[in-house]
């Protein structure tokens, strides 16, 4: 009784809120975000990385009154420095790694969301459409919703969240626009801001929004993330939690016609495509946080030249606990049934297929720390978790399949696992860890990894050689067993999946050079074939790759490049190519002492090869045996520039369109756009 009642509690979560209370967010969010921005902060402690503005002499006063002589006048206030921390958790709260903030100017252009995750990617040809990565290994979601996965990089999600503690507020404002605000627009606007309440105690708000109409007919896309972030750090008690909401919505056209050339007609809107009458909705809500109580020691630090002695607190157990829930929600929807699918299963004249997937985690784990006042120590984390999942579909079929097959639609999972690891070493660092399905759906699945780095001193040179291993029995995922929908119908019985995957890498910090080698092997590996059904291979699946990345920097000029080479062992079951690059050329100089400019030019390429092809009623994509698209080279142009606090970019993208041939497909039969430009910039306030 308890499992339903928690299930009913997380739909009303997910599709009431987001309808009834939405206005309603956004006024209270913005509201909260201008009365914060007047607080005054104080000097925060906790771990991550630091980044530091203002002045201050020595002994802290500040410089503009040495003296803090008030000579009858209201003495003024000091001035706080901007130091700001930031940091991610991962593995269940048990991983609190410190990262960077994100000034710089170089490659503030790239900011589309495919492109950031991979060299070469398969996608619909407009910001906001779906994708899969060229790169077999980079083919990872945030995401555990099915119907989410083709549009991973438009989401939000806790992994990917950065935990900041700030002495002073800080707010970023980041606005691009396409060359035309009436037809063929892009508009992005995103809202970061960050604050302490007190030392410990820190929230942030996020916002990002584009919206993008596209060069060709039905294919505008709109997505938005909302985020409330807190986090909380002392000695003995850590929270991490957030609450965040997803939205994506996007016109279906199915790509153009066949047997148009891209370079004829005047206008992209004169193109042909092959629908206009579909869409597809999908959302996500989610509320996570990760708590964490530590019992330690305290001891005290050596004098420091001035006989200052502070406290260090060195943590030895930590208990954690985390919950998540997880509404998701995807809606696809067309007026005519009858145009472009073969088969309506139940209503010929429309369209109208939902899917639902909710998930409520509960996981318990305790952590031995490593003891950095003792040798020979490593640490040591043992947890339990628990699933509740449930199904759901609205499609009449549905209900009829389910009455009369029986196909189940909620369980529960139960794992433990745990790991032992050595993070502080200087010799290397190294760690174990392994998970088990006890009961539910998943019962039986296990997953093994482990990783080593070793640092390697090389003259003046700091290299680091990286391996890292996965041996996994996967469960299938449900949406590969079970589906029924409007257009597509499907009741699977596949054999768990047994997957080897090795990842190595050499890096040379003072040559700024990484070079690397992955090795994948599958059995029963599951794949959409040429009718974008799920199928099981009947042999193992041999993946291998190898990539260069390289920058070539002096005073003036940054050369990035990028070089992929993968080769599969069986292409009915994995279609890639074979090569795929990336160079930046770029000039840098500082005009008049304030001024930081960068002018330079992209270049992405892959060889030739039979793209996989996207199906919009499943949100999936699939082998196809009869375009062959890549051998043309994507050009952008770019100009980014800094003055203090400020960025601006320029892009002229697909420059070569129109002189480089026509074959500018970037998955079959969705074209990318034609030459075209985008303005952006961004503000930092510190204060």
């Amino acid at each position: 009784m308890n499992n339903f009642l928690i299930i009913d509690i997380g739909f009303r979560f997910n599709y009431l809120c987001p309808d009834m209370l939405k206005k309603y967010i956004y006024i209270v969010l913005a509201a909260f975000l201008i009365a914060t921005q007047t607080n005054a902060q104080l000097r925060p402690t906790g771990s991550g990385s630091s980044r530091q503005t203002g002045s201050q002499n020595e002994t802290g006063e500040n410089p503009e009154n040495p003296t803090g002589d008030e000579t009858g006048e209201k003495k003024e206030k000091k001035k706080v420095p901007s130091i700001i921390k930031t940091w991610q958790v991962s593995d269940h709260g048990s991983v609190i790694k410190p990262t960077e903030l994100d000034t710089t100017l170089w490659f503030y252009h790239n900011y589309h969301p495919f492109n950031q995750k991979s060299i070469s990617t398969n996608f619909t040809g407009n910001n906001g459409g779906a994708y899969i990565s060229n790169d077999f290994f980079k083919r990872s979601s945030n995401s555990d919703f099915y119907f989410a996965r083709s549009f991973d990089a438009y989401w939000l999600m806790p992994s990917q969240l950065k935990y900041f503690n700030t002495t002073t507020p800080y707010t970023l404002l980041d606005y691009s626009q396409s060359e035309n605000r009436t037809t063929h627009n892009e508009t992005r606007f995103n809202v970061f801001h960050s604050q302490n309440i007190n030392k410990k105690l820190n929230f942030e708000f996020i916002y990002n929004q584009t919206r993008s109409t596209g060069q060709y007919l039905a294919q505008e896309n709109k997505f938005h993330n909302i985020g409330l972030v807190t986090s909380y750090q002392s000695d003995k008690f850590l929270s991490h939690t957030n609450i965040i909401f997803n939205r994506l919505q996007g016109q279906e056209n199915g790509g153009l016609e066949a047997d148009q050339n891209l370079n004829e007609p005047d206008k992209t809107d004169e193109f042909t495509v092959r629908m206009d009458d579909a869409v597809n909705k999908i959302q996500n809500n989610n509320i996570s946080t990760i708590n964490e109580y530590r019992l330690g020691k305290t001891i005290e630090s050596e004098a420091d030249t001035s006989d200052f002695v502070k406290e260090i607190f060195i943590p030895r157990v930590g208990f954690i606990h985390e919950f998540e829930l997880s509404g998701n929600k995807r809606k696809f929807a067309k007026e005519n049934s009858a145009n472009f699918f073969d088969q309506a299963y139940i209503n010929g004249a429309f369209t109208n297929d939902s899917v639902k997937y909710t998930r409520l985690t509960n996981l318990f784990q305790i952590k031995f720390y490593e003891a950095p006042d003792r040798k020979y120590t490593f640490g040591k984390r043992a947890y339990i978790g628990h699933d509740n999942l449930r199904y759901h579909s609205s499609t009449q079929l549905y209900h009829m399949a389910v009455k009369n097959s029986d196909t189940p639609t909620q369980f529960t999972n139960t794992f433990v696992g745990g790991g032992i690891f050595r993070n502080e070493g200087k010799f290397w660092q190294w760690e174990a860890n392994g998970r088990i399905y006890l009961t539910g759906y998943r019962a039986g699945q296990t997953e093994l990894s482990g990783m080593i780095n070793k640092p390697l001193k090389i003259g003046r040179d700091t290299t680091s050689l990286h391996i890292e291993g996965n041996l996994k029995t996967l469960v299938p995922e449900y949406f590969d067993q079970y589906f029924f929908s409007n257009h597509f119908q499907w009741r699977n019985n596949f054999d768990n999946i047994n997957e080897m995957t090795i990842r190595s890498s050499i890096h040379s910090q003072a040559y700024k050079t990484t070079i690397g080698v992955n090795y994948s092997l599958i059995g029963n590996y599951i794949y959409n074939d040429a009718s974008a059904l799920p199928t099981q291979a009947g042999s193992e699946l041999l993946i291998l790759s190898a990539y260069l990345n390289k920058d070539f920097e002096s005073k003036h000029w940054l050369i990035r490049s990028q070089f992929l080479i993968q080769k599969a062992n069986n292409d009915s079951y994995v279609h890639l190519p074979a090569f795929a690059g990336f160079v930046s050329l770029n000039y840098r100089t500082l005009w008049s002492k304030v001024l930081h400019t960068q002018l330079g030019i992209d270049t992405r390429y892959n060889s030739a090869f039979y793209a996989d092809a996207y199906e919009p009623a499943t949100a999936r994509f699939y082998l196809q045996n009869e375009q062959r698209i890549g051998n043309y080279p994507y050009i952008d142009l770019h100009a980014n520039l800094k003055l203090k606090r400020t960025r601006f970019f320029f892009i002229l993208m697909n420059a070569a369109s129109g002189f480089a041939g026509e074959n500018y497909y970037v998955a079959p039969n969705y074209p990318y756009y034609r030459r075209t430009f985008r303005i952006g910039v961004a503000w930092s306030f510190y204060d």
